[in-house]
């Protein structure tokens, strides 16, 4: 019986230890991993498009505060509200400076 109690505690501990994700949220929390997880599949892994348009050089195209609102509130062909608002703020950020 004890031993089942010890394998038992040792399994919780694993699976806990497995999916236990902070470190990955920190990672995830920076504009090249928010980009690669939600936009890349329509604006490309190279930033060069694909289903959506490219979206490179975005600083000479808009503003920050224009760009953030085209990601929060979406256009004609993207929907909105795709990231969280830090996410939204993160991934303009990130855009502007590539």
């Amino acid at each position: 019986m004890k031993q089942l109690w010890i394998v038992t505690a040792l399994a919780i501990l694993v699976v806990t230890g497995c999916s236990s994700n902070s470190a990955n949220n920190k990672a995830a929390m920076d504009g090249e991993s928010i980009y690669a997880n939600k936009c890349s599949a329509c604006h490309g892994e190279n930033l060069k498009g694909a289903v959506g348009p490219a979206v490179v050089n975005m600083a000479g195209k808009y503003s920050e505060k224009e760009l953030l609102k085209l990601i929060t509130e979406g256009t004609a062909q993207m929907p909105g509200n795709l990231l969280t608002d830090e996410q939204s703020k993160i991934v303009t950020e990130w855009l502007m400076e590539h």
